[in-house]
């Protein structure tokens, strides 16, 4: 009887243990493409705000700037790799008593792997899946020259130095523009200093939503010593700093 009893215990608990592997492995994984959500008609409307430093003068001026911005899935094609690609369109506006201006088209698309949107011929890697802080830091300039320079107010400013991407927080609300948002990822594409230069790039998305803030600020001085105790806002010379804020989509 002790014998049956010790067999029909151990078929009961491998049968449950059988069973239980089978359920775990039938949960689907949450790649999160819905942070990056694309389908034509789709649009996004943001203010953008920014602070250019100018030292072409000689000595450093700051211009503060206020506009809006536009981006509209207008149609969608298939590339030569064979995927999905969606036209974006970027519109911008003083203030909401001009009328749009286009301004720009770049193109999106997002695969499997990867969200991917090509911005001024620059082809950068948005997300990476699964969205999870605990998925590997990635090269999302990998398409991109680091030491690539783009004119700032007359004066040249090496963007792209020392990039490199990474989930720091996930399934945060957060209030944006004035509406709460849950379920939202932040993605911090560059977070390095030194003396002379801050690289910080940073973008919030919210699930079903898209990117809903983007923070930069690229920052180069040569003022050292007498700038000591000073904030890279007071003692950058040349560089900007932009804030994107989602106001309006559908």
């Amino acid at each position: 009887m002790k014998l049956f009893t010790y067999f029909s215990f151990t078929l009961i608990t491998l049968t449950f243990l059988f069973q239980s592997c089978g359920e775990t492995s039938d949960v689907p994984i949450d790649f999160g493409y819905d942070y990056f959500p694309l389908e034509v008609g789709k649009y996004m409307v943001y203010d953008v705000d920014s602070v250019i430093y100018d030292i072409t003068t000689g000595s450093p001026s700051v211009t503060n700037n206020t506009l809006q911005v536009r981006e509209e899935i207008t149609e969608s094609f298939l590339d030569n790799e064979g995927r999905t690609v969606f036209r974006l369109e970027r519109a911008e506006r003083k203030n909401a008593s001009f009328e749009w201006s286009v301004k720009d088209v770049w193109t999106t698309t997002v695969t499997d792997r990867q969200a991917e949107r090509v911005e001024e011929n620059l082809r950068f890697i948005k997300l990476v899946f699964p969205v999870s802080t605990e998925t590997t830091p990635w090269n999302g300039n990998k398409f991109i020259d680091e030491n690539t320079v783009i004119s700032v107010a007359g004066e040249s400013v090496s963007i792209f130095k020392n990039w490199l991407y990474e989930y720091r927080a996930e399934d945060e609300t957060v209030e944006v523009g004035g509406q709460t948002y849950n379920d939202v990822t932040t993605v911090y594409q560059a977070d390095e200093e030194n003396l002379i230069e801050l690289r910080l790039s940073m973008e919030q998305y919210a699930r079903g939503v898209g990117m809903i803030y983007r923070e930069m600020k690229i920052l180069d001085t040569q003022c050292i010593s007498a700038c000591t105790g000073q904030t890279w806002e007071e003692k950058a010379e040349k560089g900007f700093i932009v804030r994107q804020t989602l106001i309006e989509y559908n």
